[in-house]
């Protein structure tokens, strides 16, 4: 298996600057990780475990331990919140009470994906330390679909509401929180762009 040379490496379009960019960015790296995983899954059906795929299986399972948590921290900390709170201040009672049910169940399914994400994640140490894991096809199947649909309700109800919500206060304080938790400068970035 080469799917390794099938991941796409390339640098995100947005960056702290545009934090609703690269929030939305991040949906995709998601999607291509769990591709990356139903190919996995589907090659370890008909191949034994290669130096390939315990690669690829590493990528994934680093991808989900480091990135996919702190994507989750940025909706709960700093998006979801600042949302509500900003609906709430424009006093659009209707709107308010329909996106707090929408972060509600993005809120659960974060609960839910965390608790599936743990039987993949066995599953993938496995394949990286040359064990075949014998994939439960049906949980794999439940983690990748959760996820789909999970940002399906994101990329078209929630970031909208962002994006018509937000001020360009709110944005320079969510990208600060998002370079801080990724343990980047923002005060270094800000003054390389002034120069």
């Amino acid at each position: 298996m080469n799917a390794v040379s099938r991941i796409e490496f390339s640098s995100p379009s947005a960056g702290y600057d545009q934090p609703l960019e690269m929030w939305i960015d991040c949906h995709k790296r998601i999607a291509r990780m769990n591709a990356l995983l139903q190919r996995l899954v589907d090659h370890l059906k008909d191949h034994a475990v290669d130096k390939h795929a315990s690669v690829t299986a590493t990528s994934i399972r680093r991808y989900f331990d480091e990135a996919a948590p702190r994507h989750h921290d940025d909706e709960e900390v700093d998006l979801f919140p600042r949302l509500l709170e900003r609906l709430r201040a424009q006093g659009n009672a209707e709107a308010t009470q329909s996106l707090t049910q929408a972060i509600e169940t993005l809120l659960s399914d974060h609960a839910e994906m965390h608790d599936l994400y743990q039987v993949v994640r066995a599953q993938l140490q496995q394949v990286e330390a040359g064990q075949d894991p014998h994939f439960d096809d049906t949980q794999i199947m439940l983690f990748v679909t959760r996820y789909r649909a999970h940002i399906e309700v994101e990329d078209t109800v929630i970031a909208p509401a962002l994006k018509r919500a937000l001020k360009a206060k709110d944005l320079k304080e969510i990208s600060r929180a998002m370079a801080a938790r990724r343990g980047v400068d923002w005060d270094a970035i800000v003054a390389s762009t002034k120069k």
